[in-house]
């Protein structure tokens, strides 16, 4: 059996296991506000797909958040969201392998991949296609800066043209970093009319070459030995390597901060000239204009899902505990002599009754 058989098998199991009776009173709470089910240990992700057969067939929005108790259950399930229901688009949002008040940024990776999904959210936001977003409960409850989406990617093309004085001054506005050779995502090397580029959410970084302005081919490289693989992509997009983006907003209040907290002025000075530096994150509350969760990102039509809340709940008071050491271990040196306060608090993890609330009226079913 092939896997392409074997997911039709899943599939019609799927389908089987929401047309049994068991099912029939939850079909009839599908457009109740609040839904518990109770289900044996290894189950929930089956209930989860039978529910979106049920929504499918009820003509019930079928957008979904999925949060789980950790990273590890989400990358799981979403294989599985994958294998057992590939007509329904299945989207990971990771959480930074870093602390919320850490002055270090998440890797490129991780920031490029997070950044991805939110565009990608952006478009199914303006259909009717179903799909489903997958999240850990750190992720959950990380506020995210909002208007992200607004943001559009950096884009290549295949024989458009290009100035690539002005690429590089892109590049670095999206925090790409400009280094002699190529070896890590959020890395750009110019050498004449040739750009390498390791995009933060590739598998192998870019070779892109240039006849005089026109972009006339692009090659993945190896990293190893810098050497040509055979893929020939004809277009390329680049997703930036920090989740700040340094508006005119975020520069002037940069700025105005430097003399504020003299400990924090290098880090502040170079955001105030345009220039992504490590740990800048750490700052959004008082440098962004508005912070949210993963949910703003949704539809206010799309459901949410809370599989073994009661583990999450859990992760989500040890985490908030462990955030909150460190913020006033690493905050109250960094803003001794400090002319004014700052307040960094809005930056944390959210508890887990603050983005309940966030949800505002959407759905809320838990899969114990």
């Amino acid at each position: 059996m092939n896997v392409h058989d074997g997911s039709e098998g899943l599939s019609r199991l799927v389908a089987r296991l929401s047309d049994s009776y068991p099912f029939t009173n939850v079909a009839k709470s599908l457009k109740n506000k609040q839904v518990e089910i109770v289900a044996p240990n290894g189950a929930q992700g089956w209930i989860f797909s039978a529910l979106g057969q049920l929504r499918s067939q009820a003509k019930v929005n079928n957008q979904s958040l999925l949060v789980v108790s950790s990273g590890k259950e989400a990358e799981e399930l979403v294989a599985f969201l994958r294998l057992v229901d590939p007509e329904t688009e299945v989207l990971e949002f990771v959480s930074w392998e870093t602390l919320l008040h850490e002055r270090l940024s998440p890797s490129a990776e991780t920031v490029g991949k997070r950044l991805e999904t939110i565009h990608r959210l952006a478009d199914l936001a303006k259909t009717n296609q179903p799909f489903s977003v997958v999240c850990s409960i750190r992720a959950a409850l990380q506020p995210v800066i909002l208007g992200l989406d607004k943001y559009p990617p950096l884009s290549f093309k295949v024989g458009e043209e290009y100035l690539l004085p002005e690429l590089s001054l892109k590049l670095i506005e999206i925090a790409y970093q400009r280094v002699d050779m190529v070896t890590r995502r959020g890395e750009f090397a110019l050498r004449g009319g040739i750009l390498d580029i390791f995009p933060t959410t590739a598998r192998h970084p870019v070779r892109l070459e240039f006849f005089g302005d026109e972009l006339e081919q692009m090659r993945e490289f190896s990293v190893a030995d810098q050497r040509s693989l055979e893929l020939k992509p004809s277009e390329l997009t680049l997703f930036p390597a920090r989740e700040i983006i340094i508006t005119p907003h975020v520069a002037a209040r940069a700025r105005e901060m430097e003399h504020e907290f003299p400990n924090l002025s290098t880090m502040l000075a170079k955001i105030g000239q345009g220039i992504p530096v490590d740990g800048m994150e750490s700052l959004a509350p008082v440098l962004v204009e508005s912070l949210g969760q993963i949910s703003d990102y949704l539809p206010d039509s799309a459901n949410v899902v809370l599989l073994a809340p009661e583990k999450s709940i859990a992760r989500a008071s040890n985490l908030i505990d462990t955030n909150q050491e460190f913020l006033h271990a690493a905050w109250d040196a960094a803003i001794e002599g400090a002319k004014a306060p700052i307040d960094l608090s809005s930056g944390g993890f959210k508890t887990v009754n603050e983005f309940m609330k966030g949800l505002g009226k959407r759905q809320v079913t838990s899969i114990s």
